[in-house]
């Protein structure tokens, strides 16, 4: 599977999964056809899979330090970001 461009977003892919299943979803459509869009689609879900797991990793919430200014910190259980989708040093999707 290829990794998400810098340019990839969420929004992007879900939108051509969408255009994705709606030409599955037609009759006459040949075998050779349907493998091709299932493969695009099975790239799109992964590129939408790994920026989802890339923003639960980002989320943080603020708080109020002692000196009374607010703070950013990783919510309980969110995982730190690795960067961008696609920077991952150990190549996992």
């Amino acid at each position: 599977m290829s990794e998400p461009s810098t340019e990839f977003e969420f929004e992007t892919a879900i939108g051509e999964l969408e255009r994705i299943v709606e030409r599955l979803d037609r009759e006459g459509i040949g075998l050779d056809e349907a493998i091709a869009l299932f493969e695009q689609g099975i790239e799109r879900l992964g590129e939408a899979r790994r920026w989802l797991e890339t923003a639960s990793g980002r989320v943080e919430e603020l708080i109020a330090s002692s000196s009374g200014r607010l703070e950013a910190k990783p919510m309980e259980g969110a995982e730190a970001p690795a960067g961008k989708p696609g920077d991952r040093p150990d190549g996992e999707p």
